[in-house]
């Protein structure tokens, strides 16, 4: 009976929680687009990801998220110069046994100007289409209680204008990016940072199945990041915070990864491609520690993550979580060497 309870308990909160705020990822770094608008086509000439989420399979149908995102970067005027960047993120989060869907599809721009030859500001805007979409012939009502047992023959006494929502969505963001070379080209001591700021839903679209009955709110994004690599050793260190604030809803998100360099590349031969493992531990604060690990393979990286829930519903999840799937591609050859968003 407890653990029913708790299931119930578990679904009004979290259709509550799909209400008040959007999905968060357990590596939001491996999503840049989606995290930071001014991030689009910043670091790399070019850049494909891909994101898969699945959580609360120990207490209900999963919540799936699947996230495809690709920018690259414009009219660049080289390494100390200004650049345009430009980016498409396409994000769909399905939801439980109503399969409530959530689909964005966003284009982002992004202006860079430099402050200094290790410095830059960027910013940019995002906007697109957000649709939700529900099914209710999937769901159950309180009406269709007959005082025995449920009856899908009789009517559930709720009436939705829609079950299918579409509206625009705008955001913005601005980020202070450093970044130092190593000394040498094996000496691996670089050395980075980004500081950034995003919000998200500006416009407040309408997204429930009522008129005017849900407007989003506006999420605000403050995130962080640094790399430090250890001078003639394998070694540097990437902490990151993220903090999320969404109406009533806050989340803080702290760790870092260790980098271990497992192969140089050769740097005029190209004949050896560099290797790298990344192996991450970070902290939601209140609901769950997040363990992260990574592979970097020349132009190509991979990780995946494991959410051990540490919040109230531990009693029905047993600390199951959600597993994530990143997956980076960098078409073009890349002389960054310290770990930048």
């Amino acid at each position: 009976m407890k653990k029913i309870l708790f299931t119930i308990l578990f679904g009004v909160l979290i259709n509550f929680a799909m209400v008040a705020q959007d999905y968060s990822l357990a590596q939001p770094l491996e999503s840049p687009v989606l995290l930071n608008p001014a991030n689009a086509g910043l670091t790399y000439p070019a850049r494909i990801n891909l994101n898969y989420r699945q959580q609360w399979k120990s207490i209900s149908k999963p919540y799936t998220t699947v996230i495809a995102s690709a920018d690259m970067k414009l009219l660049s005027q080289g390494k100390t110069g200004s650049s345009l960047g430009i980016g498409v993120v396409i994000a769909n989060d399905q939801a439980g046994t109503s399969k409530l869907s959530t689909l964005n599809a966003n284009l982002a721009v992004m202006g860079k100007i430099m402050l200094s030859d290790m410095q830059s500001l960027s910013a940019g805007i995002i906007g697109g289409l957000m649709q939700r979409k529900l099914d209710v012939d999937n769901l159950t009502w309180t009406d269709q209680y007959d005082g025995y047992s449920y009856n899908s023959s009789m009517a559930s006494g709720e009436n939705f204008d829609s079950e299918k929502r579409m509206a625009p969505d705008i955001g913005t963001g601005i980020q202070w990016s450093y970044g130092k070379g190593s000394s040498t080209l094996s000496s691996n001591d670089a050395i980075g940072a980004q500081l950034g700021f995003a919000a998200y839903h500006v416009n407040m679209p309408n997204t429930g199945f009522q008129e005017d009955a849900d407007k989003r709110y506006v999420r605000m994004v403050f995130h962080g990041s640094f790399s430090y690599g250890f001078k003639n050793t394998p070694v540097q260190l990437n902490p990151s915070v993220l903090v999320q604030m969404q109406g009533p809803s806050r989340m803080y998100y702290a760790g870092t990864y260790f980098k271990y360099r497992l192969q140089e590349s050769s740097k005029y031969t190209g004949n050896l491609a560099s290797r790298s493992l990344n192996i991450g531990a970070f902290y939601r604060f209140g609901d769950a520690f997040v363990a992260i690990i990574q592979l970097e393979w020349d132009k190509l990286a991979v990780g995946i993550s494991y959410d051990l829930n540490l919040s109230k519903l531990t009693e029905v999840s047993h600390g199951r979580g959600g597993t994530e799937i990143s997956l980076k591609f960098l078409p073009f050859k890349s002389s960054q060497s310290n770990r930048l968003i």
